[in-house]
């Protein structure tokens, strides 16, 4: 599965639609049923010492049957058994956690949490109940609350594979990249042919370069360091001609650039040029080199001390330091996707392979491939999900909302999948359906600032105006097109505002023409010329 070098993985450049962003996170599964199991046969012992105590013959007889009924993999029966026994004995905290791993199990996790919230509370060192309790968040799809329980078993357990798997991935969908890394390290020392230990070592430090990159461009946006990062973007989404600008345009600002040369040099031979190529290079090694006599973030990144960057760079605040730790970040990321590729086909190496054909606008090759893998992989939602993600950039709604619908039900508390199905009645001129999926979505997630958009649209066009109001108001800070600005504009007039209305719409206008320009500006074509 060849795929280009990724100078740069996180790909700054682009500032469109969250929609239109590659997967950053991780599926998150409960732990495997074999190994519940497993841990259960032994577990379920802890409670018949205390029955015994309480000389109660028909509780003991109870807990007996539901041991059994756990080992033989009849749940329902076995919660029925122990929600018997701890009405009798509510305080005993062996048979909460018991009756809390009985009802995960039969995949009732929303019934278990709060019997191991409880066992916990009577006995916190009960680690089964922190695994379950983390498991049945997972399966809940609140990964915020799964990470303090499965932080306490991992640290008392630190080879259990599973439940580092699950604390690296609710981290990585927290998007703490920074926490989840080491853990994603220490899953790919342990196992290193698990293709979902790299896909998670490198989707972590691809978020950690990204967010360095993000910091730089608030912190100096007009720092050179800004361009370079943008330019690497571009050359690993073959953009070589508007890279080139960037690159030139560094070198003007700051001569002493080795970096830079080293780029324009790289660019020239791919545009057979050899020749100008040399001078390129001939300039980047009259550049005296750093005085690595002491430890410098350069001379560690050029030694291929790439942790040792990430480490130095992260607690420093300049746009030196945050540039050479997005750098640093990128190649660890890059060499982490790289190991993925080696490894025998599996669907989060299809996923990355999709991420760097969707950079390159080639969205066919993306579905096409997408459809051959979750032919291969049918069980594997996050493949699904960048399948319907890609129908609806498409605008083929109809084959995106049953892919949304089907994940929604395995997912029902997603804030993201209620958006796009929502968006996706939308583009059918559906209002109507639109809006209580967008109500849902912002329901349960009112940061969401394109959720509120939609949902403001969506009533505007159902000819409910002064409900639409509000929602484009408090999306108005993230409107980058004009679009909101525009609806809100409407939504204004047509609750006689229109004293509001005017300055509304000269705000649109001015957005649309910036728009334009810099639209014409990334389209421009420009000359690769001689140095």
């Amino acid at each position: 599965m060849p795929r280009p070098a990724r100078a740069h993985p996180a790909r700054p450049v682009y500032t469109g639609s969250s929609v239109l962003r590659p997967p950053q996170t991780p599926s998150l599964r409960p732990l495997s049923a074999p190994l519940a199991v497993g841990l259960l046969a032994a577990l379920v012992l802890a409670g018949a010492p205390v029955v015994a105590a309480a000389q109660t013959d028909t509780l003991a007889a109870k807990a007996q049957q539901a041991k059994e009924a756990m080992a033989g993999g009849r749940f329902d029966a076995a919660a029925a058994l122990y929600a018997d026994i701890v009405q009798a004995l509510p305080d005993e905290p062996g048979m909460q956690m018991n009756l809390g791993m009985a009802l995960s199990m039969a995949g009732r996790s929303k019934e278990a949490v709060p019997h191991l919230q409880a066992a916990l509370k009577l006995k916190p060192d009960l680690l089964p109940a922190s695994l379950f309790l983390g498991t049945a968040y997972v399966d809940l799809g609140r990964p915020a609350q799964a990470v303090a329980p499965l932080q306490r078993f991992v640290a008392a357990q630190p080879d259990h594979r599973d439940s580092r798997q699950m604390l690296a991935d609710a981290l990585l969908t927290l998007e703490r990249f920074g926490e989840a890394a080491p853990h994603y390290l220490t899953l790919v020392e342990q196992g290193p042919q698990e293709p979902k230990a790299w896909y998670g070592l490198g989707r972590s430090f691809e978020g950690l370069s990204r967010d360095a990159f993000v910091a730089l461009q608030r912190a100096a946006p007009g720092s050179v360091y800004v361009s370079l990062l943008v330019a690497d973007g571009m050359v690993a989404d073959q953009r070589d001609k508007s890279a080139f600008r960037l690159y030139r345009e560094a070198v003007e600002k700051t001569p002493g650039l080795a970096e830079a040369h080293e780029a324009l040099a790289r660019i020239y031979d791919r545009s057979g040029h050899p020749d100008w190529a040399a001078k390129e290079r001939a300039q980047a090694k009259a550049i005296p080199p750093p005085d690595c006599r002491t430890a410098g973030l350069e001379c560690d990144f050029r030694a291929g001390r790439y942790p040792a960057v990430v480490d130095a760079a992260r607690p420093l605040r300049t746009a030196e330091a945050r540039y050479w730790l997005s750098r640093a970040a990128g190649e660890i990321a890059r060499a982490a996707f790289a190991r993925l590729e080696a490894l025998p086909p599996s669907p989060e190496a299809v996923l990355v392979q999709v991420e760097v054909l969707r950079g390159q606008r080639r969205y066919l090759e993306s579905k096409e491939a997408l459809q051959r893998a979750t032919a291969a992989w049918p069980e594997d939602r996050r493949l699904r999900h960048e399948l319907a993600t890609l129908h609806f950039i498409a605008h083929e709604q109809a084959a995106a909302r049953p892919l949304l619908e089907d994940l929604l039900k395995h997912d029902p508390g997603s804030a993201e999948l209620d958006l796009l199905l929502g968006e996706s009645w939308l583009e059918s001129k559906e209002a109507a359906k639109a809006v209580p999926y967008l109500e849902a979505a912002v329901r349960r997630d009112p940061k969401l600032l394109r959720a509120h958009a939609a949902l403001g649209r969506a009533y505007l066009e159902a000819g409910e105006a002064a409900r639409a109001v509000p929602s484009l108001e408090a999306a108005l800070a993230d409107d980058d097109d004009g679009s909101v600005h525009f609806q809100l504009a409407r939504a204004y007039r047509e609750t006689g505002q229109a004293e509001r209305a005017g300055p509304m719409m000269q705000a649109f206008q001015d957005i649309r023409r910036r728009n334009e320009a810099q639209e014409a500006s990334d389209k421009e074509e420009f000359a690769i010329t001689p140095p």
